[in-house]
């Protein structure tokens, strides 16, 4: 199939692959299940991230190659080897057409964020999604997922973001009732806990699940981790009274840049167990194995983003872990393997495999107050960049509007 565009694209004509995929999007969404379109998809995502990364002064410097007073690679190529992994490194060479700047009228970006969501340092794309919003005028709302509780108790924050349009604003603020507005159709960002929180939903909330246009999953966890398969044997028979401060010491031991402050938004909601249980390997393939046919069903696109780290960029007290995973996988992100990184159904497509760690990926720079000594969580992946890719190609698409 596709012989036509196939031709095209060899031939340099990427209008003619842009707009002949585009179409056949429009025609079904089965388009995704082929291979062609698959790959075709994640160069043209690539090739769209390069464009918006090179032309970000912030970076650029990050990617010019340290030592030299200057770098003689065209910006695209810095980049490309920078914060790409594998054979994609070398995309940087191919300049297709750039993609416009959507008005999305009729559609909202919906953001889901991970465990431990509000209690470290910085939230995930703090920076980025209002960026985007003042730049170009797209809405985000934020699902005001709770930081550590299992995933069929975070549909009720979900439906909200959903149904009523509570949650928090694109910079993070609280969104009141009397100010919240419905969504209405949304094409989704979830990343770590948060992917299975949306694929949970997906699975139970037809029809409301046919307002989402389609799914980026951007370092989720969707196959779980081994180390909260490790975390979870240790807890899992412990009785963990819902008291601040022996929750506050177990966060510590899960993360020790967690902030503690006085008390805990929502301490009467907290289930720790039932969180990382959630995010055990045993569980996630249960529900891969059973819930496949009804996620195959509702026709949403998924577009996995996975990312990949060294033991030198990792932050000290992540080391460990990162070394745990390696066993399994060189190319993990320091919480997931590749496998576990990505959904895997007939209409989920790789657009990514990432250079940076699970936290680089998704946050702002953290205090240097708040790094206990540590370094590589200055995270100078190019957030930005990356959620103005994703956008741009799915309106491209003809996916949203």
């Amino acid at each position: 199939m596709y012989e036509d565009l196939k031709q095209a694209e060899h031939s340099g004509d990427f209008a003619t692959v842009i707009a002949g995929v585009r179409t056949a999007v429009a025609v079904s969404r089965r388009s995704f299940a082929d291979p062609w379109i698959k790959a075709w998809c994640g160069r043209r995502w690539r090739n769209l991230f390069i464009s918006e990364a090179a032309a970000d002064p912030q970076a650029l410097e990050t990617a010019r190659k340290r030592g030299l007073r200057t770098d003689q690679r065209p910006p695209r190529q810095q980049v490309a080897e920078r914060f790409l992994r594998g054979p994609a490194m070398r995309e940087w060479e191919t300049e297709m057409p750039a993609a416009a700047a959507p008005r999305l009228e009729h559609c909202s970006g919906l953001f889901c964020p991970g465990l431990l969501n509000g209690l470290l340092p910085t939230r995930a794309f703090q920076e980025a999604l209002p960026a985007l919003e003042r730049a170009h005028g797209w809405r985000f709302l934020r699902a005001d997922l709770h930081p550590m509780r299992g995933c069929e108790a975070n549909l009720a924050d979900l439906d909200r973001a959903m149904d009523q349009g509570l949650g928090l604003t694109a910079d993070c603020a609280t969104i009141e009732p009397a100010a919240a507005q419905p969504p209405g159709d949304v094409f989704m960002i979830g990343y770590s806990k948060g992917v299975p929180d949306i694929l949970q939903w997906l699975a139970h909330r037809r029809p409301a699940a046919d307002r989402v246009r389609c799914v980026f999953n951007w370092a989720g966890a969707p196959g779980g981790s081994y180390l909260a398969d490790d975390i979870y044997n240790s807890v899992r028979e412990l009785d963990i009274a819902k008291v601040e401060s022996v929750l506050a010491n177990l966060l510590r031991v899960i993360s020790p840049v967690i902030r503690i402050q006085g008390s805990l938004r929502r301490i009467d909601e907290f289930d720790i167990k039932a969180a990382i249980r959630d995010l055990s390997t045993e569980v996630r393939a249960d529900f891969m194995a059973t819930q496949t046919a009804t996620l195959d069903a509702l026709d949403i696109p998924v577009f996995n983003l996975s990312g990949a780290t060294a033991l030198t960029e990792v932050p000290y007290f992540q080391m460990q872990g990162y070394m745990e995973i390696a066993k399994y996988d060189a190319n993990n992100d320091m919480q997931v393997t590749q496998k576990q990184a990505q959904v895997d159904l007939p209409l989920a497509v790789d657009l990514a495999m990432l250079h940076g760690h699970h936290w680089d990926l998704s946050y702002s720079a953290f205090p240097p107050a708040m790094r206990l000594g540590s370094p590589n969580l200055d995270h100078p992946f190019p957030k930005q960049a990356a959620a103005a890719a994703m956008v741009k190609f799915a309106a491209e698409l003809g996916l949203i509007d």
